[in-house]
């Protein structure tokens, strides 16, 4: 065989072969016959039952402008009750024409009294097993009644794609660090005490308000923090992106944080188990409200610290009194902490670790540094 008919062969191979890779995929659907789940919103029902919500998101039609301009509703919610969500799957079909496209969901929001009645591994034992759900889908709690959630006023937005949006941002040390499904699974299955972010509604609008506090034995909602408790917990953990902390005093400043770093470091010593907390803050200033400041004197700059300082070593040591009094549950991985260094305890103690936490000492030492002071760095009287 020539060159010229080899060349001839591979080019007719290449040929054939670009005409199946370009072929039309064979399982084609119209896009309109297809319901695209955006959230999810799980609430408990008279007698023992539990009702699925599901959030739709509704396809612009043609000709009706860009995405958010039409002025008409964006999503229907629709809702079943069962005694499971698989049956009740398969009754809100029977309510909606076309199938059912979970690939997209970005929520699931669980009621209060659901999280406080049922075991929430076996509550969301379906997301795990149905492949379209994806592990990235963010949980969190209601106040009240989960399916409020999912309604809004406002005509150009889902608000399952809104609630998401607001998480992942995470722009203030008050809210969470947001809480995936494949997280969540992870706490549970090494029964280990977590929070999840908690919502509220107020006049028709939802709102990130403190966090739901899980213990990890029963995997059951037992309690709340409020934001001040969030900003502690953050301060503890370093999962924060930004935020601030208001100094103390009746003058106060604002501080702006730009980068936590926390370090928890456990101490063994025969059956004695302890802990030091150090974080450091790095920051600017982003209000101040002293009649006379100047920045630039490094007197005037320790001082404005230590005053910052108080106010974060308060928001962490109530945070911890409230962990080991009120709630009893350790869930700013301190035991984690111990897992990782002493690997050994932590096999005999993990039985019981949120009961032993209770009593456990934990020092704290809290520093920050001011690296900027905006646009103006001096005041005078």
């Amino acid at each position: 065989m020539n060159k010229q008919r080899m060349k001839n062969v591979w080019v007719g191979m290449i040929i054939c072969l670009n005409l199946i890779l370009l072929t039309s995929c064979w399982s084609y659907r119209p896009i309109e016959d297809v319901n695209f789940v955006a959230g999810a919103a799980l609430d408990a029902e008279k007698g023992g039952k539990i009702s699925s919500t599901l959030q739709y998101v509704v396809p612009h039609e043609k000709g009706g402008g860009q995405a958010g301009m039409s002025g008409h509703k964006q999503y229907e919610n629709i809702k079943e009750v069962g005694d499971a969500l698989e049956p009740i799957g398969w009754e809100t079909t029977l309510k909606k024409e076309g199938s059912i496209f979970g690939a997209h969901e970005k929520i699931v929001v669980i009621g209060e009294e659901l999280a406080r009645k049922i075991d929430m591994e076996q509550l969301v034992d379906l997301y795990y097993r149905d492949i379209d759900i994806r592990g990235s889908t963010l949980v969190f709690i209601a106040d009240g009644k989960a399916n409020k959630t999912l309604e809004s006023e406002a005509p150009d937005i889902v608000p399952s794609y809104r609630i998401n949006e607001i998480a992942i941002q995470q722009l203030s040390t008050r809210m969470l660090r947001q809480t995936s499904l494949v997280v969540m699974l992870s706490k549970m299955e090494s029964d280990s005490s977590f929070v999840l972010q908690r919502l509220t509604t107020e006049k028709g609008e939802v709102k990130f308000d403190g966090a739901a506090v899980i213990k990890g034995k029963t995997n059951k909602l037992i309690g709340f923090l409020n934001k001040k408790e969030i900003e502690g917990l953050n301060l503890i953990t370093g999962d924060s992106k930004t935020g601030s902390i208001r100094s103390q005093g009746k003058k106060p400043v604002y501080f702006q944080i730009q980068q936590i770093k926390s370090k928890i470091t456990p101490y063994v010593k025969g059956e004695n188990i302890s802990f030091h907390l150090n974080v450091s803050i790095d920051g600017r200033i982003a209000e101040d409200w002293k009649q006379s400041f100047n920045l630039f004197k490094d007197s005037t700059l320790k001082q404005v610290e230590k005053e910052i300082e108080k106010e974060a070593d308060s928001l962490v040591e109530h945070t911890i009194n409230r962990m080991q009094d009120d709630l009893g549950v350790d869930i700013a991985g301190f035991g984690n902490e111990l897992r990782i260094h002493h690997p050994r305890v932590w096999q005999r103690v993990k039985k019981d670790w949120d009961e032993r936490f209770k009593t456990t000492s934990v020092t704290t030492n809290i520093n920050i540094h001011i690296t900027d002071y905006g646009m103006i760095g001096e005041r005078n009287k």
